[in-house]
């Protein structure tokens, strides 16, 4: 990766400048290995193969994505349609802003179709993916559009030592890493996805944090550093986040920092106070007089976090392994993405 300064690329156009004409040209990637993909990719190639202002690339593997944006970046089109899980947005994104393949950044849509859509269900077309689908390909055809526009930093996150910087929209480390382990082997396995399959997973790692059940305690020791401040000493953490999403699974908007940075973090220490009492309002963003630092909870908004830990992490979905010896891991605002919805 190249590491180009994206920022000082022109921004996404607005829909004035888009509309005319023939409606916008729209590139579609396609992960065909993603979960709501597998059963419906053949009935979205049927819908796309009608409408020649839509470029399909389908990408069987994460070293397919740079050639695909390439292809799509030659043929100037204005919004980038991701179709896949979270998982795939996070890598298509990597590519977009590292690698830099476009003059100007496209808008962005991202579609329902991976087994898990948190970012599309703050930032995308939600529901059914054919349904979305067929919206794309009227923005395509129809120069009247009915879509809206939203804007999100994007996490950029060197994990340090010469490994590969990644972008993404949610960062997890702590009880998170046991929530998604366990949706995995649980939930997913009996075809629940979506929102149900992770609210499900979610419902039972809380209920897990507050019986203090081994399976979902496991804390993590992570030392943290805001913005310019120097590291704090260690502490163990139960739940650790950071996100630029305002809407996470089944509404949640778990931050309460009242600073202006772009990166939402809130993290609970192993052994709050008042933990039973607490979290349902922290998930909400709306903290009682119990959360506060010294009880073991705090949320800020920042521009750059520095953690320096030994064990594994998430990022939009796909597992990720930190270590003290090859330092901190750094996430900082990758660039603003603006993004299309209806």
């Amino acid at each position: 990766m190249n590491g180009t300064d994206h920022t000082t690329r022109p921004p996404a156009p607005d829909p004035g400048e888009l509309s005319g004409k023939g409606g916008w040209p729209i590139g579609l990637i396609s992960n065909p290995n993603s979960g709501r993909n597998r059963k419906q990719l053949r009935a979205i190639e049927r819908i796309v193969a009608n409408h020649p202002q839509v470029h399909h690339c389908q990408t069987s593997g994460p070293a397919d994505i740079p050639a695909a944006l390439s292809t799509l970046a030659n043929r100037s089109v204005a919004v980038l349609a991701i179709n896949g899980g979270d998982g795939t947005v996070a890598r298509v994104l990597t590519h977009l802003l590292e690698d830099a393949p476009f003059e100007r950044l496209p808008l962005i849509a991202l579609l329902p179709g991976g087994t898990t859509n948190m970012n599309a269900g703050d930032v995308g077309l939600r529901g059914n993916l054919v349904r979305a689908v067929r919206r794309l390909c009227r923005w395509a055809d129809d120069d009247r559009n009915d879509g809206r526009l939203l804007r999100r930093a994007i996490l950029r996150v060197d994990p340090g030592a010469g490994q590969s910087v990644a972008y993404g929209m949610f960062f997890g480390t702590g009880a998170i890493i046991h929530g998604i382990e366990y949706c995995r082997a649980s939930i997913h396995t009996k075809g629940l996805a979506n929102e149900i399959g992770p609210g499900l997973a979610m419902a039972r790692t809380m209920w897990g944090i507050l019986r203090r059940d081994p399976r979902f305690t496991r804390s993590v020791a992570v030392s943290a550093a805001f913005d310019n401040s120097p590291p704090a000493p260690a502490e163990d953490i139960l739940i650790l986040l950071v996100s630029s999403l305002e809407r996470l699974i089944l509404g949640m908007r778990p931050y309460w920092g009242k600073e202006n940075g772009p990166l939402h973090v809130s993290m609970i220490r192993a052994g709050a106070d008042h933990l039973l009492r607490t979290l349902p309002a922290l998930l909400r963003g709306k903290p009682d007089r119990h959360a506060g630092i010294s009880a073991g909870y705090q949320s800020r908004n920042v521009e750059r976090i520095s953690l320096t830990l030994d064990g594994p992490y998430t990022l939009d979905g796909e597992m990720y392994q930190a270590s003290r010896a090859a330092g901190p891991v750094i996430i900082t605002d990758g660039g603003t993405i603006t993004f299309i919805r209806p």
